[in-house]
């Protein structure tokens, strides 16, 4: 059986007011077992209702109805999608970074984590990546498009929102092993089949 208490706990004493602001361990259809204190539990479940339709859409990139897409395309996304099912989805946004890693086929452990002011061409981008860490696709505004600035604020800016990231994705994999080895521990496992 999941500890919720115990689980809130670890969360909450992993959270901060910026670089963590909050945690929260979900199922892909978006219920919530366990998140970090303080909370605006409307606001949470409004968030946790956002991060499963994200997680889904990438998850099975064919719900997203892209008709425009060539049909080989359509194949070769699904067969990489099989062989390299979505494991970190991570959601850069103007005001947060949203990074979901899946810990068990029916878990979700989602980080909130602030960001650094962001520069004036930021665009919002979505990355998927595969257990391996591959990327699987990106969606809008991937970084490989965006509009590059040769001024050095906006290169010192990208720069800080990126380690920023990579500070907040390491936290993300560190307590992920952490719950991991805890549910090991107890030999706790997520039914496939539950319905909430």
């Amino acid at each position: 059986m999941l500890n919720s208490k115990g689980i809130n706990e670890l969360l909450s004493r992993n959270r901060d007011d910026r670089l963590c602001k909050r945690w929260y361990l979900m199922t892909p259809n978006g219920t919530l077992l366990a998140y970090s204190q303080p909370v605006d539990i409307n606001d949470l479940r409004r968030q946790a209702a956002i991060a499963a339709i994200s997680w889904q859409e990438h998850q099975h990139p064919d719900a997203r109805g892209d008709d425009e897409a060539d049909f080989t395309g359509e194949i070769r996304e699904d067969v990489q999608v099989r062989q390299n099912p979505l494991h970190v989805l991570i959601i850069e946004s103007e005001t947060s970074n949203i990074i979901m890693r899946q810990i068990q086929e029916q878990l979700l452990l989602v980080l909130e984590g602030g960001v650094p002011p962001r520069r004036a061409a930021f665009v919002k981008s979505i990355t998927a990546e595969g257990m391996n860490g591959v990327r699987l696709q990106s969606g809008q505004g991937e970084r490989g498009t965006d509009v590059t600035s040769s001024t050095a604020s906006d290169t010192n800016v990208s720069k800080v929102a990126a380690n920023v990231l990579k500070l907040q994705r390491k936290k993300l994999d560190a307590l992920a092993d952490v719950v991991l080895g805890d549910f090991q521990a107890t030999g706790f496992r997520m039914p496939q089949d539950t319905v909430f």
